[in-house]
C-alpha cells in the first residue's frame, strides 16, 4: 500500500471526520432522543391509567359503600361507568407496556448512550495538525478504527440477536452428516444416503429371440 502524503492524510481526516464520526455521533443523539421521549410518554399514559383506574374504582365503591342515591338510576348508571372504566383501564396500561417491551426504548437509548460516550472517546484519537507526519499518519489510523470498532460494536448488539451461534450451526452440521450416515434410520432414499441401487438383470421378452 503506498505512502499517504500530509496532505492526503488531512484530506481523508475531513472526509472521514464528517460523513463517519460526526454522522454517526449525530445519529446516536437522535436515536437517544427519540427513544427517552418515546418512553416517557408511555410511562406517562401508564401512569395516568393506573390513575384512573384507582380513582374509578374507590369512587365506585364510595358510591356503593354510603348508599348514595340509592335507587336512582342515574346513580346505578355512574356506578357501572365507573367500574367499566376500572376494568378497561388497566387493559390500555397494560398494552402501553407491551408497546415498551416490544420496542424496548430503554434498552436502545442504554446501547446508544454507550456508544456514544465510545465514539467521543474516539473522537479524542483525531490526529493533531501540529504532529509530524508519522505521527500523524498514526494518529489517522487509530482515529479511524476506534471509530469503526465503536460502530462494530454497536451493531453487534443487535445483529447477535439475528444470527444463530456458531455452535447451533456446528451442531445442526454434525446431525445432517450423522443423518445421512445412517439413512436408512432415518427414512432416506437410497439415492439420498449417495449409494446406487442394485440393477435388476435384463429377462429376455416373453416368446423368445425371434
Amino acid at each position: 500500500m503506498a505512502t499517504l502524503t500530509r496532505d492526503e492524510s488531512e484530506a481523508l481526516y475531513r472526509l472521514f471526520n464528517r460523513f463517519a464520526l460526526e454522522d454517526q455521533r449525530n445519529y446516536y443523539r437522535t436515536i437517544i432522543a427519540k427513544s427517552r421521549t418515546a418512553a416517557r410518554q408511555v410511562n406517562q399514559l401508564r401512569a395516568v391509567f393506573a390513575l384512573l383506574t384507582g380513582l374509578s374504582s374507590a369512587l365506585a365503591g364510595l358510591i356503593v359503600a354510603t348508599d348514595a342515591g340509592a335507587g336512582n338510576p342515574a346513580t346505578a348508571t355512574i356506578v357501572v361507568t365507573l367500574l367499566v372504566i376500572a376494568i378497561v383501564t388497566p387493559i390500555i396500561g397494560s398494552a402501553f407496556g407491551t408497546l415498551g417491551d416490544l420496542y424496548q426504548w430503554d434498552r436502545l437509548t442504554t446501547v446508544y448512550e454507550g456508544a456514544l460516550q465510545n465514539i467521543e472517546v474516539a473522537d479524542a484519537l483525531s490526529p493533531d495538525s501540529e504532529d509530524d507526519d508519522k505521527n500523524y499518519t498514526a494518529a489517522l489510523r487509530a482515529f479511524a478504527e476506534g471509530t469503526l470498532s465503536v460502530m462494530r460494536d454497536e451493531s453487534a448488539q443487535w445483529g447477535q440477536l439475528i444470527r444463530p451461534p456458531r455452535q447451533i450451526e456446528e451442531f445442526l452440521q454434525a446431525e445432517a452428516r450423522k443423518a445421512m450416515a445412517t439413512g436408512a434410520d432415518f427414512g432416506l432414499s437410497s439415492a439420498d444416503s449417495g449409494t446406487t441401487p442394485p440393477t435388476p438383470p435384463k429377462t429376455p421378452p416373453a416368446g423368445g429371440v425371434g
